[in-house]
């Protein structure tokens, strides 16, 4: 696994991020991207978690799974964060980005049970894939 340190913006702060540029498909597992402070309104805040890896889609094909962790101050049904998982594949040329909606009330039934949690799914194709998170700092490169 290579890190590197890449300069990021903030708010109005430059803070550095690590990038991860991970293994093969088969020894990724979740690779996290750096735990960001975040503030969505006066009363809404907190920290925020982004993963992604590679996952079997209902369509038969390997693609990624992307999910946003939101762990608020003060947990209530009106906060939510809302953040754009993006992704290029470097050999394809093919690229998107959706939006993940995670409420900051935990959500029942999970084995983590401090933050909200919410995924989805990328249809990347196969390749070398780079995602960021338009929340957390750094990027993260997949095998796809």
């Amino acid at each position: 696994m290579r890190i590197s340190l890449r300069p990021f913006i903030l708010g109005a702060l430059a803070v550095p991020a690590l990038s991860v540029v991970a293994a093969p498909a088969g020894a990724q597992g979740f690779p996290e991207f750096q735990e960001a402070p975040v503030t969505v309104a006066p009363g809404c805040a907190g920290t925020v978690r982004a993963e992604a890896a590679v996952a079997p889609l209902p369509n038969g094909n390997r693609g990624l799974s992307l999910a946003l962790m939101f762990t608020a101050e003060h947990p209530d049904p009106s906060c939510s964060l809302t953040g754009t998982a993006s992704w290029r594949n470097v050999d394809t040329g093919a690229d998107g980005a959706t939006d993940i909606t995670v409420s900051s009330v935990p959500t029942p039934g999970r084995f983590e049970t401090e933050h909200g949690y919410a995924r989805t799914q990328a249809d990347t194709g196969p390749g070398t894939v780079v995602i960021t998170f338009s929340t957390n700092p750094g990027e993260v490169t997949l095998e796809v």
